[in-house]
């Protein structure tokens, strides 16, 4: 195993560099997951990785570039392993700007990680990488409107209590269960929450747990709710956390706002809830969930939501 390499799989994981070079190649040992290329802010293409280590040419041509590379799916795929640049024809590395200040984590389930949101339609037959951009979900896109940087610690098909299908009320693993590692498929990793401290954090998950049956009681799912706010407040300290809900489901949006009521009553005054709208049948792509411009309308009005909550 090579220490030096950067090893991932949560969505949106972002490599991000400033080079005066006429090319680079991204060396990066993956086959599962695909990847966007921006250059100078400006989205290039799409990498699509095959096994193994393999160099991915960019050509940039003269002068200082900013170079992004973000992963468009998330960790369900599996994990991927960066393992630095080459400079073929020469060149050298430059400082990168200061990174925003302004930080959001988000907690979630497909939605967050951007599941179908480029699909062709309600039904992908089966084909889903291609289509994932979590660069694209209302996660990244709320926070890029706020000038925030942003983590999404999100895995689709899981819920609060209940993941997606499962036979029974609760299950083993929800995604509470995967809160706190650096990869998801890796107990063995924990994360430092020192090392990134959010001034908010946006849990939106609920879907999974009531879409399917047997959906688990209020008492247990909102206990669940607490118990996550309670991971955050240990890992953070006491921030403000906003439960956000779509409309899509009228019994979890009372369920989320009777967690935060209750949270309210046990004096913790940091807990908001936000809802927004689903977006129609017309915005959708695989398997009924958003596309990239029902994502946008989302986003809009979370943002309009969290600039009063922060002052932003």
């Amino acid at each position: 195993m090579d220490s030096s390499a950067a090893l991932y799989d949560w969505a949106d994981v972002r490599i991000e560099f400033r080079v005066n070079a006429p090319q680079v190649e991204l060396l990066i040992n993956d086959g599962k997951n695909d990847y966007n290329l921006f250059i100078d802010g400006q989205f290039q293409r799409s990498i699509s990785t095959a096994s193994g280590t393999s160099a991915y040419s960019v050509t940039l041509g003269q002068g200082a570039r900013h170079v992004l590379v973000t992963k468009r799916t998330g960790p369900n795929f599996g994990s991927g392993r960066f393992q630095g640049l080459r400079l073929p024809q020469g060149g050298q590395l430059l400082e990168l700007a200061a990174r925003p200040e302004r930080r959001i984590e988000f907690i979630g389930d497909s939605y967050t990680v951007g599941y179908g949101n480029e699909g062709p339609g309600l039904n992908c037959n089966g084909l889903y990488r291609p289509y994932e951009n979590s660069y694209l979900s209302f996660a990244p896109i709320a926070a890029r409107a706020l000038n925030a940087e942003s983590h999404s610690v999100a895995i689709s098909g899981f819920g609060a209590v209940r993941n997606y299908g499962d036979a029974n009320p609760t299950s083993a693993t929800p995604m509470p269960f995967y809160y706190g590692r650096t990869l998801m498929e890796r107990s063995d990793l924990a994360w430092n929450f020192q090392t990134w401290v959010p001034h908010l954090v946006v849990i939106k998950l609920g879907t999974n747990d009531h879409s399917t049956e047997p959906q688990p009681s209020a008492d247990v799912f909102i206990r669940g709710i607490h118990g996550l706010i309670t991971q955050v407040n240990n890992a953070y300290g006491h921030l403000p956390i906003i439960l956000l809900a779509d409309s899509s489901l009228p019994q979890l949006v009372s369920r989320m706002q009777t967690a935060m009521q209750q949270q309210r009553n046990m004096g913790n005054d940091q807990v908001h809830f936000v809802q927004v709208t689903h977006p129609p049948q017309s915005q959708l792509g695989c398997d009924w969930h958003p596309l990239v411009v029902g994502h946008q309308g989302m986003a809009s009005e979370l943002v309009s939501a969290i600039r009063p909550i922060l002052g932003w």
